[in-house]
């Protein structure tokens, strides 16, 4: 019987990870832009509505020094401006590293995230604007990736592997304190 609770931690972790997986790599990549400075925007992509929907992702590797607590390690902000300067999508965010117990003071990361998930409105050329600006951290690469027929976050699944876990963790909660 204990077994039943490890196996659903293991299925809940296994179904939160492939629909995670699945969600950032799925469709194909049309455009991957190496960016350099703090600001500035790539050259123009022609896209079509046939690649809807979208995903745009930014990856950032830094190095980081961690103290006590948490850290801003950049702030960031893109716009995607189609025909016309009509806007497709903005997004703004920020990177922040906690210092746990078992990590280096001294740190490099990537951080890798899904931007926006979009559609494309009509035929043309399109340009992203961003504004990548460090922080507490030492920006080494920037880079913005267009994929195109991506498929969007399976909620039933998630939910699913949120439950096996959970149901997991109290099943094992429950034997230890009548173990006690």
């Amino acid at each position: 019987m204990r077994k039943l609770p490890v196996l659903l931690i293991l299925v809940g972790l296994g179904l939160i990870g492939w629909v995670g997986y699945d969600y950032s790599s799925s469709g194909e990549e049309i455009a991957r832009f190496e960016l350099a400075g703090e600001a500035g925007s790539t050259d123009l992509i022609s896209l079509e509505p046939s690649s809807n929907s979208m995903r745009a992702l930014l990856s950032v590797t830094y190095e980081i020094e961690l103290f006590v607590g948490s850290a801003t390690a950049f702030d960031y902000s893109i716009k995607m401006t189609g025909p016309g300067g009509l806007t497709v999508f903005t997004a703004e965010g920020q990177q922040r590293d906690k210092r746990d117990d078992n990590t280096p003071e001294y740190a490099t990361k990537t951080s890798e995230q899904v931007i926006k998930t979009f559609a494309v409105p009509a035929p043309g050329e399109y340009l992203l604007g961003w504004r990548i600006v460090p922080d507490k951290a030492k920006i080494t690469s920037r880079t913005i990736s267009l994929r195109r027929n991506v498929v969007p976050l399976r909620i039933p699944y998630l939910i699913a592997g949120v439950a096996c876990f959970g149901l997991g963790v109290l099943l094992l909660i429950r034997k230890r304190r009548r173990s006690i």
